[in-house]
């Protein structure tokens, strides 16, 4: 019977990348700067990279007026004193 081996998330992430670097036979210098022409020279990921932005930069606000409201008699009777 095997053995049995507890690794952690960030250990397994990194294996994982490793072996796949070696797989690609790329390096991770190539794979990163493949990646940055394309995230450059690619307007539908732009696009999508700033529609991801705005939803949540709009939850985010939603999340701040509703806690705002919520606790408004808090701050309210601070200042109507």
């Amino acid at each position: 019977m095997g053995k049995k081996v507890i690794i952690n998330e960030n250990t397994f992430k990194q294996l994982m990348a490793s072996k796949m670097l070696e797989e690609s036979n790329l390096t991770k210098s190539e794979v990163v700067s493949i990646v940055k022409d394309t995230l450059k020279n690619d307007t539908q990921t732009k696009k999508d990279i700033e529609k991801k932005v705005k939803e949540l930069v709009a939850g985010a606000v939603n999340m701040l007026f509703k806690t705002l409201w919520q606790r408004r008699n808090f701050y309210e009777d601070e200042i109507k004193k």
